[in-house]
């Protein structure tokens, strides 16, 4: 089950709560499975930027096919991918795929227009692109880490890819970004080096069950106060190609 993959909290923590607090982590994956569920078992997938190939499972049912430049995290395993390639130039004729997906992947691309573009290009008419993107994030997988996306940027660039919106919607709004923020704090008053001194195991246990539970807890309640949501740590959007449905 995906659950196992996305857990960070000890194993003893309610399934319940893990759900409130690691939302940034159980949206994606939500958000993931919903599009596995819509596909049928002879659909063709592509992941786009498929990393180790974490949401693989979510589509065994289909024709999954996972590809990735490889780049991206030194410590990752890329093994198992299908393709290893620039997915602004994909090894893929036109009109091949029912679905793609791009998770978390744009903002690690230069090229993100070329990138929407050739994903467009490779589905079939009628075939849905699903993709995320962070609004608000630190920097990571340096130095390969460009943007980050307002709902309004990316509706600009997958509609110049020539797809037509379905939905787009944020991940939450300020009280589950605060949530996020706050759950770092151990990871800055501690930083590797000092993880292993003695006097830190008091303060990171505080710090951790004060801001990584019983704070997020709250937040995720408090979350539905924010009726704007311009404040996230992403956005989620279902586009689809122009043509007859498949």
């Amino acid at each position: 089950m995906a659950a196992k993959r996305r857990e960070r909290l000890p194993r003893y923590i309610p399934q319940w709560i893990k759900q409130r607090v690691e939302v940034n982590v159980y949206e994606l994956y939500n958000f993931v499975e919903q599009a596995g569920a819509s596909l049928t078992p002879d659909a063709r997938v592509l992941d786009a930027g498929a990393g180790q190939g974490r949401f693989r499972p979510e589509f065994a049912h289909t024709r999954y096919v996972g590809v990735d430049l490889a780049i991206g995290d030194v410590t990752w395993d890329y093994s198992g991918l299908d393709a290893i390639c620039d997915l602004t130039r994909l090894p893929f004729a036109q009109n091949t795929f029912d679905a793609v997906i791009c998770i978390q992947v744009l903002e690690h691309v230069s090229e993100p227009l070329q990138v929407l573009q050739e994903a467009s290009r490779v589905l079939k008419p009628g075939g849905r692109l699903f993709l995320s993107a962070p609004q608000s994030w630190h920097q990571h997988q340096k130095p390969h880490d460009y943007y980050r996306y307002t709902s309004f940027g990316m509706r600009y660039l997958v509609e110049r890819a020539g797809l037509e919106i379905e939905s787009i919607r944020p991940m939450g709004g300020y009280f589950w970004f605060l949530s996020f923020q706050l759950q770092n704090v151990n990871y800055w008053l501690f930083p590797r080096g000092m993880r292993g001194r003695c006097w830190t195991w008091p303060l990171r246990l505080l710090f951790g069950v004060l801001f990584q539970l019983i704070i997020p807890l709250l937040l995720f309640y408090l979350d539905p106060l924010d009726r704007i949501k311009d404040e996230t740590f992403g956005h989620m959007c279902i586009a689809v190609k122009p043509g007859y449905d498949v």
